[in-house]
C-alpha cells in the first residue's frame, strides 16, 4: 500500500499525538516497504528543518519588580503646623508578574505585589500580605479585536483620567470587561464594571469597607492617527456611585472629551478639554469642565521644555450653587501634574470646590545616556473666588512649588531616582486646605531604586 506523500508528512509532523516517535513510524514505513529507507532520511532531515525553523506557539515570560523607597517628609500632602516634626520611613513594592500568550489568539496576565513599610509587621506574624495586582485573560478574535476579562489597568491618553497610578505604592487596577481594538491607525477600548461587595441573593446594595468605589464604569476611549501630524484622543465615560439612602438608585456622572496633538521638527503643542453632566456621587446636579493647553520643545539634543496650564472648573462659595461646578479628575494621576508635593490631589477637597488653575514650566536636561535632570515649576491658583465663614474673599493664589528629580539608570534593569521638593505656601492656601499653618515652607526629600529584570522567557511548542 502505496500513501499519498503529504500523508506521510502529517503523520510525522503530528507524532506527538501518538506514543510512537517520528523515526518509530518511519521504521514501520520502511520495514513494509511503504517508503524507502533514502525517503524516510529526506523526510527525517526535513522534519528537523521544519522544527528548527517553525515558530513556537506558546510563550511565557515571568518579570519581576522590586521597588524599595525611602522618604524624608515635611509638608507631603499636608501643611505644617508649629508642633509638626518630620517623617522618615521606607517602603518597598515586590512585585510578580507572568505572562502567557499561546498562538496569538490567547493571552494571560498575572501579578502578584507584596506592599510594606519597613517595620510594618511583625516578622514573626504568620498574618498573609501578598495581594493580587492583575489578574486577566485576553482572547483574540482576530489579529485586531480582542477581549479582556479581569483585574487590569485602563491606562487611556496621558493618564490625566485614567492612570495606572504607578507611583502610588499600590498602584491602581479595575475589575473590568474590556473590548479592545488595535489598528495602524487606530486604537479603541469600551471597559464595562460593575461592582458588588460580596455574591448576593437579592439586590445590589454595593457597601464597601473602608473605601470609596464606583458601583458601575462604562469608558471608551480612541486613538485616531489622522496623519503624521496630528493625533486625535477621546475619552467618554460614565462612572456611577450608588445612592446614599436608596441602595437601587445609582448617580452617574458622565464625562467626555478629548485631545489634539500636534508635532514637527521638535515642535510639539496639545489642547484637550473635557467636560462632566450627570450627577456627583451625592446626587447634586453636575455641570464642569477642564481644560489643558501645552506647548512643548525638544532641541537635537534631547533637552525638553514644556509649559503650559491646568484649568479646573469649580464654585464660588459666596453664591448659592443649585448646580455643582467642580471638576473631577475621575482616576487619573496627579502627582505627575499638580506638583510632586500632591498637595492638590483630591478633588475637590484640597482646594474646598472652587476649582485649580495651575501654570507650570517643566525643564529636562540629559546629562549623559545614562543620567537625567528634571526641575518642574508650579503655580497654584483658585479658579473661582472663595470666601470665608465672615464673608471675606480671600486671595487666589494659593503657593509655589519646585520639583527636582535626578534620574540614573545604569543598565537595562536598574533605575535610581533622587527627588527633592519644596513649596511656599500662602494664607490662602491654609484657609482651603483646612489645617496647617502658611507660615512654614514645605519641603520633602525621596531615594527610590528601582529594579526591573526579566526572571524567564521562553518560546515552546
Amino acid at each position: 500500500m502505496r500513501y499519498p506523500f503529504f500523508v506521510l508528512v502529517f503523520l510525522i509532523l503530528q507524532v506527538e499525538l501518538y506514543s510512537q516517535t517520528a523515526n518509530d513510524i518511519l521504521n514501520v514505513l520502511v520495514q513494509q516497504n511503504t517508503i524507502s529507507q533514502d525517503k524516510a532520511d529526506s523526510l527525517r532531515a526535513e522534519y528537523s528543518i521544519n522544527q528548527q525553523t517553525s515558530l513556537p506557539d506558546k510563550k511565557l515570560r515571568i518579570d519581576a519588580e522590586f521597588r524599595p523607597r525611602t522618604e524624608l517628609r515635611n509638608g507631603y500632602q499636608q501643611l505644617r503646623n508649629d508642633s509638626s516634626t518630620g517623617a522618615f520611613f521606607t517602603n518597598q513594592r515586590l512585585r510578580i508578574s507572568a505572562n502567557y500568550a499561546f498562538n496569538n489568539r490567547l493571552v494571560m496576565q498575572v501579578s502578584v505585589q507584596d506592599l510594606r513599610v519597613w517595620g510594618q509587621q511583625d516578622p514573626r506574624s504568620t498574618s498573609a500580605t501578598l495581594q493580587l495586582f492583575e489578574g486577566w485573560a485576553e482572547a483574540y478574535l482576530t489579529d485586531r479585536f480582542s477581549i479582556r476579562a479581569g483585574r487590569q489597568r485602563l491606562v487611556y491618553d496621558n493618564q490625566r483620567l485614567f492612570a495606572e497610578n504607578d507611583w502610588r505604592l499600590s498602584a491602581a487596577v479595575h475589575d473590568a470587561l474590556n473590548f479592545r481594538f488595535n489598528s495602524p491607525k487606530l486604537s479603541s477600548e469600551l471597559a464595562l464594571a460593575f461592582n458588588q461587595s460580596s455574591e448576593r441573593f437579592f439586590g445590589t446594595d454595593y457597601a464597601p469597607s473602608g473605601f470609596s468605589n464606583y458601583k458601575f464604569l462604562a469608558v471608551n476611549y480612541f486613538r485616531y492617527k489622522i496623519n503624521n501630524r496630528f493625533i486625535l484622543t477621546g475619552i467618554n465615560s460614565t462612572d456611577g456611585y450608588q445612592d446614599k439612602t436608596d441602595p437601587e438608585k445609582i448617580n452617574f456622572r458622565y464625562t467626555l472629551g478629548g485631545r489634539l496633538e500636534w508635532e514637527m521638527n521638535g515642535f510639539y503643542s496639545t489642547f484637550s478639554a473635557y467636560y462632566q453632566g450627570g450627577k456627583n456621587n451625592s446626587g447634586k446636579g453636575l455641570s464642569a469642565w477642564y481644560v489643558q493647553p501645552e506647548l512643548r520643545y525638544t532641541s537635537p539634543r534631547n533637552f525638553v521644555a514644556r509649559i503650559g496650564a491646568e484649568i479646573f472648573s469649580g464654585n464660588n462659595n459666596g453664591t448659592t450653587n443649585i448646580t455643582d461646578h467642580c471638576f473631577v479628575p475621575l482616576y487619573g494621576v496627579a502627582h505627575r501634574f499638580n506638583g510632586s508635593m500632591d498637595l492638590i490631589t483630591k478633588f475637590p477637597a484640597d482646594v474646598a470646590g472652587a476649582g485649580l488653575v495651575n501654570p507650570y514650566l517643566f525643564l529636562i536636561q540629559p546629562l549623559s545616556a545614562k543620567l537625567d535632570v528634571r526641575a518642574d515649576f508650579h503655580t497654584f491658583h483658585l479658579q473661582q473666588n472663595y470666601f470665608t465663614v465672615n464673608d471675606i474673599k480671600i486671595d487666589r493664589y494659593l503657593g509655589f512649588e519646585n520639583d527636582f528629580l535626578i534620574t540614573y539608570k545604569p543598565n537595562a534593569v536598574t533605575k535610581v531616582d533622587l527627588g527633592i521638593s519644596y513649596m511656599m505656601p500662602t494664607k490662602s492656601f491654609e484657609i482651603v486646605k483646612g489645617g496647617g499653618s502658611s507660615q512654614y515652607n514645605l519641603t520633602w526629600v525621596y531615594l527610590s531604586l528601582t529594579f526591573r529584570p526579566q526572571l524567564l522567557g521562553l518560546n515552546f511548542k
